[in-house]
């Protein structure tokens, strides 16, 4: 496992050469495969507005992608930890990556979501957010509340650009796999499908169409 890991972060980094080293990571970052794919959505993809749910090592790769393939999007990412927000804040700076990446301190809050009292980041944070085209969801943390990243798509829905995709990492989980399967039942138009990434990956893909 850690061989292959080592393989995806080569490749990473061949294809990015970022200005200075991209630190590992720990076993809650995102694991070196999804890594190499979320980069790879950022390429093909060229998403004006990219929304990540909690920061770290994904933060400064995905800005990395921003910058190499010279896209004029930007990656805003939504941080309830203030520590972590302070770290990722900083090593953006260090790369020199802070013009593609905000990274937003956004407690987290109690919020109705439809009809259901849920803990996720405060609206503050987020109700500016628009027509975004990748939404990477890997926070809150699982141990915050039961099925915590539940909230994402039901209150980000609108900020959603057509066509946009949302990956939810660690899939393989069961909590992630009933949030998903709620997510699809209220959106039957966007199709669900799993990759085989190390932690399990469910990427959803909306029509490129709003529905009439």
């Amino acid at each position: 496992m850690q061989t292959e890991d080592g393989q995806y972060l080569a490749r990473l980094e061949q294809a990015l050469q970022p200005s200075a080293p991209i630190p590992p990571g720990d076993r809650w970052t995102a694991a070196p495969d999804l890594l190499l794919y979320l980069v790879e959505q950022i390429r093909s993809r060229r998403p004006a507005l990219t929304v990540e749910l909690g920061s770290g090592i994904s933060t400064l790769w995905l800005a990395t992608a921003l910058r190499t393939y010279g896209i004029p999007g930007r990656l805003v990412s939504l941080e309830h930890d203030p520590d972590y927000h302070e770290q990722t804040t900083q090593e953006l700076s260090r790369l020199g990556l802070g013009e593609f990446a905000e990274v937003r301190l956004a407690p987290l809050e109690q919020c109705d979501v439809q009809g259901e009292t849920c803990s996720w980041y405060a609206e503050s944070a987020w109700h500016d957010l628009s027509g975004c085209g990748l939404l990477f969801v890997d926070g809150p943390p699982g141990w915050t509340a039961p099925l915590a990243r539940y909230p994402a798509v039901p209150l980000l829905a609108d900020a959603l650009a057509p066509g946009a995709v949302v990956l939810l990492d660690d899939y393989d989980r069961a909590d992630e796999q009933a949030i998903a399967a709620r997510w699809i039942q209220q959106h039957p138009t966007w199709s669900l499908e799993r990759i085989a990434h190390r932690k399990g990956t469910a990427a959803l893909h909306l029509p490129d169409t709003n529905p009439s």
